[in-house]
């Protein structure tokens, strides 16, 4: 993932090479929908590509620079947390319930609802599969609730003037963006999926060092057997600090 002093190299290039413009002009390929903003689907961050995350991150600089400490602050804590605390939410989502990052959210985000699909599918598979991992590498028995949550279909989300949406619609729009990603990234390292992780995934690790990174297991084992963490703690101060 991108650190700091490799984000702005390739958000540099990203710009002087129309990569946003045609992220755009993608998103603007999918239907307008308006829904009753529960914020459920905001339950379960969703992958995103880090050409939208490069996206992200400078509406972030321009648009709500007062927050970003906040914000840091809540993107690591939910790196730490998210397979210890089914009670958290996308960082991202505000206190009114609406995406503070709404314009320039994912292709993931924007394609929740859009039709009818089993919005876990893969997930049970790979959540059983990480919970095994962490009880024979750590010891830690995630939380069952957590490992089995399923992120419920939504039936709220409505096309704005009746327009059409399609599976093979959702297909090609991520085929279009993966194809952008692979002007910063290896062809492999995108076909692997190495670069499409959860939007706040990408802000968390780019304000953490690789040392606490390492240290995700032992905070998760803490806070699951004391309800808090000291190592948390002095990271999520750390990011409130950290000037992007």
């Amino acid at each position: 993932m991108l650190s700091l002093d490799k984000l702005y190299p390739q958000l540099s290039y990203a710009e002087k090479n129309g990569l946003f413009e045609k992220l755009n002009s993608i998103y603007g390929s999918l239907p307008e929908t308006t829904c009753d903003r529960c914020g459920t689907c905001c339950t379960v961050p969703p992958p995103a590509y880090i050409v939208e995350y490069l996206n992200m991150f400078r509406y972030l600089k321009k648009n709500l620079h007062e927050r970003i400490p906040g914000l840091l602050e809540r993107a690591v804590r939910f790196y730490f947390l998210e397979l210890a605390d089914i009670s958290l939410k996308c960082p991202l989502l505000g206190e009114d319930n609406l995406c503070l990052v709404y314009p320039v959210r994912p292709l993931s985000c924007r394609g929740y609802g859009l039709v009818r699909r089993d919005p876990n599918t893969g997930r049970r598979n790979e959540m059983e599969e990480l919970a095994a991992r962490y009880k024979e590498k750590y010891g830690i028995i995630l939380p069952g609730e957590v490992v089995g949550f399923n992120l419920p279909e939504c039936g709220r989300v409505r096309v704005v003037e009746d327009k059409k949406a399609s599976g093979e619609m959702l297909e090609v729009a991520i085929s279009y963006v993966a194809q952008l990603e692979s002007q910063l990234f290896p062809v492999e390292l995108v076909d692997g999926e190495y670069t499409f992780v959860p939007y706040v995934t990408h802000l968390a690790l780019t304000v953490l060092p690789e040392g606490a990174r390492l240290r995700r297991h032992k905070v998760i084992k803490e806070y699951l057997e004391t309800g808090s963490s000291a190592m948390l703690e002095n990271f999520a101060e750390k990011a409130r600090s950290f000037i992007l």
